[in-house]
């Protein structure tokens, strides 16, 4: 760390004495070292410098030399001030005024301290400078006679060329330990808790829709977003050239935002915040540019794999939605370790459709459910888990932001079809007098899969025992009278055949089926039986 001020004043060779502390706790860095005695100097001063003089353009306090006066006069009129007195006596006024300035502007500047060299010109530092210290809440310490200001300087920038190599070699370890942290199969996370681990406090990553996707401290979400919010406002006001929001809040707590991405392709931001104080804002800078690197470095590359692994996924889950659960298990297995047990639960989610914006909610599941399968199907996210991942599951989707779920148990491989539907059911109900409707759903989505898939079974059985060929000339009548909402004529005419032979077989239907076709409540499940039959073939 480079030197503070506590820490020069406790130098022993420089035998420096505090005079008045000005209210510091001495653990403030020192940023430079600025010696010089002209009355001006707060025009040539930067914040956090400290400044020695001699003052020996300044007159003496007791006005004994005889060029005294017309230096005052020269001093004040050089800083804009009047210089209208006549002899010492009445100088006495105006030389305290003249002191009051001249620390007025140093502090204003932002000068940490002035060290004061006794004996080149003053014997002792004079009362009018200490008064305006103390006024002005500065701290001052006195530099004695045998020693030369260049030592001052020298231990100084001794401390901070030791410090830089210090950074250099901090900042090489944080950037080899960051890019290794961003190869992780979920870049985000690995690079967001190696961030908060470095900089000794929190870090979080913001999604262009202002969404947290990875955060090291769940308690820190509101001030995440806060901040978040700033650096979006800082955006607005520069437009492209707005690239990293760095500052201090509540105190001693520091803040980097950094925004991830280019022009054409923004992926969104990062936040780094620490309590250290001291130097370490130097590092800490260097550490938010460095992880929001990284992120840039891997992002695009992993999210080309996980869009291609994304089209495999979705594939994966229509399989095991038809019920070809060992033609989805291929599939899984290069892109899992874990494969399905029994009895396991399926999660529906949305909105979640194929898009660049869910990438990175999606992109976290791998590391926040790690029993888990997941995949984008119709428009949904599902997510299969055993019966251990379904607290992991549930807590990724609290913090997602989708805004409905609903979830199936799964008691083994042939109820994969059904669960699909009960999951669906679910989160229908979930919605239910919520903003968004229920009356999109389907007609399969609005009766008990397992249920309807029994009954078309158990209904369609006399069917068995009829020749092949004459199964598929009635089943093929069954389908273009439900088309036709069962008009004999229609249906005849799609078929090609005569009226009477649909009318003969209709007739054969309702004795094998047991079913009256002008019954409404008949027709109604005679739909639903076919078209969970007709699926089941499909599949």
């Amino acid at each position: 760390m480079s030197i503070t001020i506590g820490q020069l004043l406790a130098v022993p060779e420089l035998k420096l004495r505090l005079v008045h502390d000005g209210g510091c706790n001495g653990t403030e860095s020192i940023v430079w070292v600025h010696a010089t005695d002209v009355v001006n100097a707060a025009e040539f001063s930067e914040p956090g410098e400290v400044l020695l003089t001699c003052s020996t353009n300044f007159p003496l306090e007791d006005m004994s030399n005889a060029n005294d006066l017309s230096l005052l006069r020269r001093d004040r009129r050089k800083l804009g001030l009047s210089s209208s007195f006549k002899d010492a006596e009445s100088a006495k006024e105006p030389y305290d005024e003249l002191w009051m300035h001249y620390v007025s502007s140093l502090s204003r500047a932002g000068v940490m301290a002035i060290g004061f060299g006794v004996k080149m010109k003053h014997p002792v530092i004079p009362q009018a400078c200490i008064d305006a210290v103390k006024q002005h809440n500065m701290l001052l310490f006195e530099v004695p006679e045998e020693i030369n200001f260049s030592q001052i300087a020298k231990t100084v920038i001794r401390s901070q060329a030791e410090e830089s190599e210090n950074v250099q070699r901090v900042m090489y370890s944080a950037q080899r330990e960051l890019f290794e942290a961003s190869n992780d199969r979920n870049p985000i996370e690995a690079v967001v808790n190696r961030a908060a681990l470095l900089s000794s406090g929190w870090a979080a990553f913001i999604d262009n829709e202002m969404r947290i996707i990875s955060i090291s401290n769940q308690s820190m979400r509101k001030r995440a977003m806060t901040l978040a919010a700033r650096m979006g406002k800082q955006k607005e006001h520069d437009g492209d050239t707005a690239k990293s929001l760095f500052g201090v809040a509540g105190g001693a707590i520091r803040y980097c935002v950094c925004l991830i991405g280019r022009k054409s392709r923004a992926f969104g931001m990062l936040v780094v915040s620490t309590s250290r104080s001291g130097s370490y804002g130097d590092i800490f800078r260097s550490l938010g540019v460095a992880a929001a690197d990284a992120l840039m470095w891997s992002l695009p590359q992993h999210i080309e794999r996980f869009r291609s692994e994304s089209r495999l996924r979705a594939i994966a889950m229509g399989e095991l939605q038809a019920g070809r659960v060992q033609s989805a298990a291929s599939i899984m297995g290069p892109l899992w370790n874990w494969t399905p047990s029994y009895p396991a639960r399926l999660y529906c989610v949305e909105p979640f459709g194929v898009s660049n914006d869910m990438d990175f909610a999606t992109m976290s599941i791998e590391s926040a459910c790690l029993e888990s399968v997941f995949g984008e199907y119709e428009d949904r996210l599902w997510i299969l888990t055993s019966k251990d991942g379904c607290d992991a599951v549930e807590r990724w989707i609290e913090g997602s932001g989708a805004l409905d779920s609903g979830y199936a148990a799964v008691r083994g491989p042939r109820s994969f079809p059904g669960a699909f539907n009960k999951a669906v059911q679910n989160l229908l109900l979930h919605r239910a007098g919520s903003r968004d409707s229920v009356l999109d759903i389907t007609p399969h989505e609005l009766v008990d899969p397992d249920l309807a898939q029994m009954y078309a079974e158990e209904l369609f059985a006399p069917l068995k025992d009829v020749p092949a060929a004459e199964n598929r000339s009635l089943m093929a009548t069954l389908r273009e009278l439900m088309s036709a909402s069962f008009n004999i004529g229609t249906a005849a005419g799609r078929l090609q055949v005569h009226r009477h032979t649909v009318e003969n077989r209709v007739v054969k239907l309702e004795r094998l089926l047991g079913l009256d076709f002008t019954d409404e409540s008949a027709r109604v499940r005679l739909w639903i039986a076919y078209s969970f039959i007709r699926d089941a073939e499909q599949a």
